[in-house]
């Protein structure tokens, strides 16, 4: 009389419905511990990418510190060197030559100044020109491309 009734087909139905329903539980689980693994994961790495930068910046740091420290070094050797150079040859040909000396400096100073100057003024001239030159290149290149298509 319970077949009758369907009762056996429903208790199939109801188990294989539960069943279901696990593995469907577990498949969600299995994202679930995917995705927080996948979060951790990239919390890992952002980390590991913060710590990188921090020694990156504090390298960046000690070797502008020692490449101050040697600029300095050399800076004050040749100070040294000049003061030196200064009183040996005052002391061989006196001050009216080194004036001399410090005018021919000066003038070899400002001949470099304005070579730089006209070096950069010509720079300047050639890369306007280049500009221009690629600027018709590409409106060349256009027209031959896609001119004739209309």
């Amino acid at each position: 009389m319970a077949d009758d009734l369907g009762l056996s087909a429903g208790a199939k139905g109801i188990s294989e419905g539960i069943k279901t329903g696990r593995e469907a539980g577990r498949e969600i689980g299995k994202n679930i511990e995917e995705v927080q693994k996948e979060a951790v994961d990239v919390a890992k790495q952002q980390a590991n990418a913060r710590i990188r930068e921090r020694r990156e910046a504090e390298f960046k740091k000690e070797r502008a510190i020692f490449k101050a420290l040697e600029e300095y070094k050399h800076r004050k050797k040749i100070s040294e060197e000049e003061y030196q150079l200064r009183i040996d040859f005052i002391k061989k040909y006196g001050t009216k030559e080194w004036q001399k000396l410090i005018d021919i400096k000066t003038e070899i100073e400002r001949l470099e100044k304005e070579d730089k100057k006209y070096f950069d003024a010509e720079l300047s001239k050639v890369r306007w020109v280049q500009f221009w030159c690629f600027l018709a290149a590409g409106w060349i290149a256009y027209f031959i491309v896609w001119g004739g298509k209309k």
